[in-house]
């Protein structure tokens, strides 16, 4: 039976159709990936003198040395490492530790990367070993320990900002040293971080004695609790929760030296808190466990660095602010010396 005239749809229809439908995606999937590159909205509306900064007397403390101790480290673009730059001028993100020698103790603040990190690796995804695990291995943390003339057992402890598998992988070179890890960092990770990844992060820690501690003292410099390390002011933890839910920050006070604030991986580096911005969501969304909180964290030492630009926040990942730190270390020595 012939169609009859002006029912029959062109034969190209439908490819017209799927054309259409296609470009529509492309359009809203370029849209997507555009907005993940743009600036996130954050509320800076509390006046930074909102608490009023005051001045510690360090008179009374210990001398202090501080080494950042890096083992490894990936360039990436600046628009990964801060949402909203819009630059593609690389980055280096760090994989370092920082040994500190107190007079009543000497440890390690992270772990570096241990000289066989590529073997630990290597059963993990692709997408993992691109993404997360994609390093260049500098020096390792045991070879760091052998220039200072030191070894493992010299250490007392090593302190862990969190127990993400890139903050303890230098352990394995450091085998029997105990290990301090807040409480709340311990028993989040022990509900599903520690299993995954092949059980990475165990594999790495081994069989090294662990000890849990508290940040449970007062507030300190604005952060809502607190736990004194030694007992003398001098090395205090406060927690700076959401990239995981115990991540804790090292305040150090020292009688011979500026006052640092190690803030573990509340931030990549120093921009993501200054502005504030996170880094990009491809990233953030990956090695963050909560997001909300993460952000309030950013908010807060945005705050703190504006009422004390004359203390370091220095993250475990901000290859810029270490090296600028100890090249200032430096100058002073040998002006002392």
């Amino acid at each position: 039976m012939p169609a009859r005239a002006g029912i029959a749809a062109p034969p190209n229809w439908k490819m017209k159709w799927s054309s259409k439908v296609a470009l529509a995606l492309a359009a809203a999937g370029t849209a997507v990936v555009a907005r993940s590159f743009m600036p996130v909205h954050f509320d800076l509306a509390r006046a930074v003198d909102e608490q009023t900064a005051t001045t510690l007397d360090t008179a009374h403390l210990p001398a202090i040395e501080i080494t950042f101790l890096r083992c490894g480290s990936v360039s990436v673009p600046e628009c990964i490492a801060v949402r909203g730059a819009l630059s593609l001028t690389p980055r280096t993100i760090a994989h370092s530790a920082v040994l500190i020698r107190h007079p009543r103790a000497t440890f390690l603040y992270d772990s570096g990367l241990c000289t066989n990190i590529a073997q630990f690796v290597q059963d993990q995804s692709l997408l993992f070993r691109q993404m997360l695990g994609r390093f260049v291995l500098e020096r390792p943390i045991s070879a760091h320990l052998h220039d200072l003339g030191m070894m493992p057992a010299d250490l007392d402890f090593v302190l862990l900002s969190h127990l993400h598998w890139d903050h303890v992988s230098g352990l394995p070179d450091l085998p029997g040293v105990p290990l301090h890890v807040n409480r709340v960092e311990y028993e989040a990770a022990r509900l599903g971080l520690l299993d995954r990844n092949h059980n990475l992060v165990p594999r790495l820690m081994g069989y090294n004695p662990l000890t849990t501690f508290d940040c449970a003292g007062p507030a300190y410099e604005g952060f809502h609790s607190s736990y004194d390390l030694l007992g003398d002011g001098s090395l205090v933890l406060v927690p700076l929760p959401g990239h995981t839910a115990g991540n804790t920050g090292l305040f150090v006070n020292r009688t011979n030296g500026s006052r640092l604030f190690l803030i573990g991986d509340a931030a990549w580096v120093a921009d993501n808190y200054l502005h504030p911005a996170p880094f990009h969501p491809l990233l953030w969304s990956q090695v963050t466990s909560d997001d909300a909180t993460a952000r309030q964290t950013l908010l807060d030492l945005y705050h703190f660095s504006h009422r004390h630009p004359e203390i370091p926040l220095i993250a475990m990942h901000d290859a810029s602010m270490q090296e600028a730190f100890m090249s200032v270390s430096k100058v002073k020595f040998e002006k002392i010396r």
